[in-house]
């Protein structure tokens, strides 16, 4: 028996097909390509695979992870490749190494990062804006409703925002590259948002906007995993209320997920430190 450990992306081909249906993709591919995968026993035996952290349906991601328990040993190169050729367009295995972690990547999952786009007021101040930022992440508490088993709670999400960064791209309908209006390039350079421009100013009709629209860049580091787990919309509307402003998010972009805990995230392949508090 050996274990490999996966990292992969979902491309807007495959955004909207839910978990359960990303876990049977893989157990075809896995059938298809011919690799040793382990079984469960009983009755209905099934492969021994575990995925972290859920996407939600509309999101895509560089930077999925899955563990896969094998009967034998391989090569995690070669584990790549055999499963990549079985696997549809728009997953993609992009690395893999032999786990040697001890729980499982579901179970280690402590923090997530995203990348946002959202259309506003073209008309804000964008510097008004960034202090409202942060004081917003001044704020000892930051309380969001939240519904759970019909019941509406108070949740206090402060303790799950790690950190939280906000740009401007000028949306202008005759550009056909990345805008030139870009006030903060650090927040604005992901490859997977700048290409999505494109796709704004197709369905610029649908989506109502008007060059020139404001479009909003946040990146954010969140909680995650089943000790605590914030999606970035609540972290969004709690800011939306405080600052006054309305955000309608367009884009949503996992960028990164993490295993350790909040003090110290790490990259679960490599175990480089990505945050250290």
């Amino acid at each position: 028996m050996s274990s490999v450990r996966v990292k992969f992306f979902r491309g807007e081909e495959v955004k909207f097909i839910s978990h359960l249906d990303l876990m049977k993709m893989y157990e075809r591919a896995l059938r298809r390509s011919g690799v040793p995968i382990a079984y469960s026993q009983g009755f209905n035996p099934h492969p021994q695979m575990v995925f972290g952290l859920p996407l939600s349906v509309g999101v895509t991601s560089e930077s999925e992870y899955a563990d896969f328990e094998l009967e034998g040993n391989m090569d995690p190169g070669e584990f790549m490749q055999r499963l990549n050729g079985s696997l549809p367009e728009g997953i993609r295995i992009v690395d893999a190494a032999v786990k040697k972690a001890g729980s499982n990547i579901m179970a280690a999952i402590a923090g997530a990062s995203y990348d946002i786009m959202a259309s506003t007021d073209s008309n804000l101040d964008m510097e008004v804006l960034k202090d409202k930022l942060r004081q917003f992440l001044d704020k000892e508490e930051i309380y969001v409703e939240k519904e759970a088993k019909g019941k509406i709670k108070q949740i206090n999400i402060r303790p799950m925002i790690y950190n939280m960064e906000i740009g401007i791209l000028e949306f202008d309908e005759s550009s056909q590259s990345a805008p030139d209006g870009c006030s903060d390039i650090k927040l604005c350079n992901n490859p997977w948002l700048l290409r999505y421009v494109n796709v704004i100013k197709e369905e610029a009709d649908f989506l109502k906007l008007k060059p020139p629209t404001a479009i909003l860049c946040f990146k954010m580091l969140l909680a995650a995993g089943s000790a605590a787990n914030l999606k970035p919309e609540f972290a969004i509307k709690a800011f939306a209320d405080y600052s006054g402003c309305r955000f309608d998010i367009l884009k949503i972009h996992r960028s990164g997920l993490f295993t350790g805990d909040k003090d110290k995230l790490t990259e679960p392949l490599s175990g480089r430190i990505i945050l250290s508090i």
